[in-house]
């Protein structure tokens, strides 16, 4: 699986390139609630962004909760979405959720709890700054971006959460190096976040640092893990570490976030097959066939299933 890092939004909407609609059109849809995690009150204003990798295309317009901290996306396609919930304040989260067409079946709410970020002041023109930035951002203009999220840090020095956004600008221009300067003064102030942890951890996987990584990823509770992606790209880093164990709860993890994830029992059975979990082995192997049979892996778990039940 491709090593995939989508950036966080930290303050407004990115706007995004008008893009065709019958690539994310079908008879499917997805709806939820966004409550406050301190006091599950229904939280207002928060921005959806659903994006779909298998049409490499956003939703939009973006739903927004209502007062009832409510949102729905109507006539999606099936398959893999990837979620950002953000509002002004709050600390973003992302997930990953499969939509499957199932006639007749009534689809869960999918159920978010944002926390907010108490140290954050938001001065006038400030968001409309940042939308600007997020425009060019969204539309790959990495280094314009960037020239907007360094002007609006420049003249509101105490406004650091934007370094968030220029962390994800030098990411994507692969300036590891200077992301990772951006990061950990984010981190500095909020050392729990989730979300910045694996965007650390990321920052050295794709730099090629990978024991700095692992150590970045043993930070990241796996439990707090709603991402397919930070999912397999920890299992990923874990495992050529030589730390199996480790990598198994992330594969575990990626898979139970997307049943329907065959690379993820794929290389949770080659986990197991190093552990010595036989059993386990084959029928993670066994479930990756069932789920992708003309991958590129089908053959080797095919062989591998053999060797380990050949008596």
């Amino acid at each position: 699986m491709k090593k995939l890092f989508r950036s966080l939004t930290i303050i407004t909407v990115l706007s995004v390139p008008v893009l065709l609609l019958s690539q994310i059109q079908g008879r499917a849809k997805l709806l939820g609630i966004v409550l406050d995690e301190e006091t599950g009150q229904p939280v207002e204003g928060v921005t959806v962004k659903a994006y779909s990798p298998d049409a490499d295309a956003y939703f939009t317009p973006y739903p927004k909760t209502d007062q009832d901290g409510k949102w729905k996306a109507l006539f999606i396609r099936g398959g893999m979405w990837h979620l950002d919930f953000e509002k002004v304040g709050y600390v973003p989260q992302k997930i990953s959720y499969r939509v499957i067409l199932e006639v007749g079946t009534k689809l869960p709410e999918i159920e978010i709890r944002l926390k907010k970020m108490k140290d954050i002041v938001v001065e006038t023109g400030i968001a409309s700054d940042v939308e600007r930035g997020d425009r060019l951002y969204s539309d790959k203009k990495f280094p314009e971006a960037l020239a907007i999220y360094q002007s609006i840090l420049e003249k509101n020095p105490d406004f650091y959460i934007i370094r968030m956004n220029i962390g994800h600008c030098y990411f994507s221009l692969e300036n590891y190096e200077k992301a990772l300067e951006n990061y950990l003064q984010v981190h500095e102030k909020q050392p729990d976040r989730a979300d910045l942890l694996i965007a650390i951890a990321n920052t050295y996987n794709n730099w090629g640092k990978q024991d700095q990584a692992v150590e970045w990823y043993k930070k990241i509770p796996v439990a707090e893990i709603r991402d397919i992606n930070s999912a397999y790209n920890a299992g990923v880093v874990f495992s050529n570490s030589g730390d199996q164990a480790a990598a198994v709860q992330y594969f575990q993890k990626a898979v139970e976030v997307d049943p329907q994830f065959a690379d993820g029992y794929y290389r949770l059975g080659l986990c197991r097959v190093t552990l010595g979990l036989t059993a386990e082995a084959v029928e993670a192997l066994k479930k990756s066939i069932e789920l992708a049979p003309e991958s590129a892996n089908a053959a080797t778990a095919k062989a591998i299933i053999e060797t380990l039940t050949k008596k």
